[in-house]
């Protein structure tokens, strides 16, 4: 009985560990050997989706391999490369975009880590470009995202929908017209109104004028229209 319950949990570990083996792991980091040092390649925050923070998260360790040990209760290298910022430079390219230069910058109180931040746009496969020198080694390295390297952008959930989006785009759209539109029709009343203005002050000129041009009767005009109409 005790064989039986030996041999089925030795089974059951075998199983577990084939399956810990073939799955790939959706944290994972690209690890490789570049000359006598060792690079650990991957984003910042993972999974990474598109259209949030992230960033290129590099460790670059002394060796063909890197070894870890505990710090103040955290871990950390143990063989770190420091100040490689300084000799090295990253980019980022996704599909056919121009690579676009990133800042890379030691994490403080990470020996040998390393990162530099953006914000990915789109889904899918990501390259990093890390190329320089370091301690008179020529580096030149990509770095591009993938089922056997380290994760792919995702999609991330929106709420509220991008139909609730689009609905109050538009709402906004016809209201912001609807602005204009009175506001065109408010100038185009003052501008009619100032005419208006501008057309009876012209109006009250002209008979003004017109008025002081009439003719003035005198007393003895008057008396002799008087004659001559009694005469008729």
């Amino acid at each position: 009985m005790k064989k039986k319950l030996c041999f089925g949990l030795l089974g059951c570990l075998l199983a577990l560990s084939a399956l810990l083996l073939t799955t790939p792991s959706a944290f994972a980091h690209e690890k490789r050997n570049v000359g006598k040092y060792t690079f650990v390649v991957g984003f910042l925050e993972e999974p990474a989706y598109a259209n949030a923070k992230n960033g290129l998260d590099l460790t670059i360790c002394d060796g063909n391999i890197c070894n870890y040990t505990m710090k103040d209760g955290v871990k950390v290298v143990a063989n770190p490369v420091e100040n490689a910022e300084q000799s090295l430079k990253a980019e980022v390219s996704q599909g056919g975009a121009q690579p676009m230069a990133l800042t890379l910058g030691a994490r403080f109180g990470n020996p040998g880590k390393y990162a530099a931040y953006f914000l990915p746009t789109a889904e899918g496969a990501y390259t990093f470009h890390i190329y320089g020198t370091l301690n008179g080694q020529k580096i030149d390295e990509k770095f591009t995202s993938g089922p056997n390297t380290f994760g792919e952008t995702q999609k991330l959930a929106t709420y509220p929908s991008s139909s609730t989006n689009t609905a109050s785009t538009d709402d906004n759209a016809a209201l912001t017209q609807q602005l204009k539109d009175a506001q065109a029709s408010a100038q185009t009343a003052t501008t009619l109104g100032i005419a208006g203005i501008v057309v009876g002050l012209a109006g009250i000129v002209l008979a003004a004028v017109a008025f002081t041009r009439k003719p003035r009767v005198t007393s003895a005009d008057a008396q002799k229209e008087s004659i001559e109409s009694l005469r008729g």
